[in-house]
């Protein structure tokens, strides 16, 4: 009998708790009714706790997601479907809403990007909501914005990114003209802070676009942008340039393409990327600084919010962790699949 009760009150307990946790957590969350969230994770039990998203990234290019630091409790929360794609996901500073490039085709082809606010909801699912535009251009500008940055610190309330013109021909007068664009997190009209122009042919007099800019990254007090340059095909060059004024203050050459560089959060003022090989390099934001590597091989690396790591994709498609300048590795996941990851500051 006195077996039977206890295990009668430990179950009373144990459900008086998780509805205190349920309602606690429906009090300071929202369940967002934006017609363009999916929620596409599984629908988390009750007893299950809450998911703690801390890595955002392209589950595809109609789908972005998030995760936690350990791999666990992947979930799509916002899917696309056409001829609309999405990609490059990154965090607000406060962690709350996510930024990310959006391409509209068909006939009005529209640029965007847009901006997302994410919470969990009662059942531990990571949500999204207020799903909104940051900036677009239009079919008729031929500019293509990709790879969106905000900000390191809260009251900067800015987001970086590149807008890139393909123009129509040899005729057309933004051909080949790349900008690294600052925008004011509300909207607005963006800032150009720096131009890149140059021009290559390939084969029959069509033009080839050989220059341009990628995978801005704001440094940890938002002093400074860091951005790839392709000065030729296969050469890039880091430019690092004041984000106030849009004065060149640094540069690093880099004898191979380069992808997803990063700036470290705080402590350690470095960069990290994916080089040639597909190796892991580290640089300090200095000029005449060499990239070192570690020999170890994988793709769209991000630092983890204490520098201590790097969550990065390998060859065969396992999500792995890195930890900083060193060889040691683990498995979170294989089989992942996902790109551009970006976590938590």
């Amino acid at each position: 009998m006195k077996q039977l009760l206890s295990r009668r009150l430990g179950g009373f307990l144990l459900a008086a708790s998780l509805s205190s946790l349920a309602a606690a957590l429906g009090g300071c969350q929202q369940d967002p009714q934006s017609v363009n969230n999916s929620l596409g994770g599984r629908p988390f039990a009750a007893s299950t706790p809450p998911a703690h998203p801390a890595v955002t990234y392209g589950t595809s290019s109609t789908a972005i997601g998030v995760m936690d630091s350990d791999g666990t409790h992947q979930t799509s929360i916002l899917t696309v479907s056409g001829t609309e794609t999405v990609g490059t996901p990154t965090w607000s500073p406060s962690g709350g809403s996510i930024a990310y490039q959006d391409a509209a085709g068909g006939t009005s082809y529209v640029n965007s990007v847009k901006a997302m606010d994410i919470s969990v909801n009662a059942k531990g699912v990571p949500v999204s909501s207020n799903v909104r535009s940051i900036y677009s251009t239009q079919n008729s500008d031929t500019a293509f914005i990709v790879d969106p940055s905000w900000c390191s610190v809260s009251t900067t309330a800015k987001i970086a990114f590149i807008r890139r013109f393909g123009g129509t021909g040899w005729g057309s007068p933004n051909l080949g003209l790349a900008q690294l664009c600052v925008v004011s997190q509300s909207g607005g009209t963006p800032t150009v802070l720096a131009s890149y122009k140059k021009l290559a042919t390939q084969g029959n007099g069509n033009p080839l676009v050989i220059s341009h800019y990628t995978w801005p990254t704001w440094s940890p007090d938002d002093s400074k942008i860091a951005v790839v340059r392709e000065d030729t095909i296969g050469h890039n060059t880091i430019m690092i340039y004041d984000a106030s004024t849009g004065a060149a203050v640094d540069s690093i050459a880099v004898a191979s393409n380069i992808n997803n560089l990063g700036w470290s959060r705080t402590g350690t003022n470095e960069l990290v990327f994916s080089g040639a090989s597909g190796y892991i390099y580290y640089c300090t934001p200095t000029t005449g600084s060499t990239p070192t590597t570690n020999s170890v091989a994988g793709n769209y690396p991000t630092w983890s919010p204490s520098n201590s790591s790097v969550m990065y994709v390998n060859s065969s498609l396992a999500l792995m962790k890195l930890q900083s300048h060193s060889s040691s590795t683990s498995s979170l996941q294989t089989g992942f699949g996902g790109s551009a990851l970006n976590w938590k500051r």
